[in-house]
């Protein structure tokens, strides 16, 4: 990928992001990082920010859907980190009808929702589900998201999109379900 990311944010709580536009796919990319008691976990990670010390200890990467490859292979050699789809802390939720195997993870701890491409949050729109073209079934797709809303969600973090850190569930209830 070889792009200059923004330097890594810290959002409090153990998460943080990282950011860069993408020409390629003229589209922005977002990572998120937890930084847990015993273990790092980078869901759908670009490149490292540069001038940012990279994780140390026991680090897992998560793949958000089978579109997300991004920097997951060079990691995770760099860092000798593994592959996980079960992130330990992390609920993970199936949303058919978005990407190819599309997974959300909740942080009850947190009341913290990662997500990859079934809900993207870029400006000037905010919020929306994912474009139709993209998905697999866009029905489908509503009804997974309407699951979330039984959730105690208070934050989101996007692979697409800056995250939303306060009272979450009131943007998500507002959605075209």
């Amino acid at each position: 990928m070889s792009l200059s990311p923004a330097p890594l944010t810290s959002h409090g709580l153990g998460f943080a992001t990282w950011h860069v536009y993408d020409p390629s796919c003229k589209a922005e990319l977002w990572s998120t990082a937890y930084f847990g008691k015993e273990l790092t976990v980078l869901f759908d990670p670009i490149d490292w920010p540069k001038d940012t010390s990279l994780p140390i200890g026991a680090v897992l990467i998560v793949r958000t859907n089978a579109n997300h490859d991004r920097n997951c292979d060079a990691l995770h050699h760099t860092l000798s980190a593994h592959l996980s789809t079960h992130p330990p802390e992390f609920h993970p939720l199936p949303l058919p009808g978005g990407g190819e195997g599309e997974i959300a993870y909740f942080h009850q701890e947190t009341s913290t929702l990662v997500v990859g491409d079934s809900l993207i949050n870029l400006a000037p729109h905010g919020l929306t589900l994912l474009p139709e073209k993209y998905c697999t079934d866009l029905s489908l797709l509503k009804i997974s998201v309407k699951r979330l809303l039984d959730l105690p969600i208070q934050r989101i973090f996007f692979a697409h999109g800056a995250p939303i850190l306060h009272d979450a569930m009131i943007q998500l209830r507002q959605l075209p379900l």
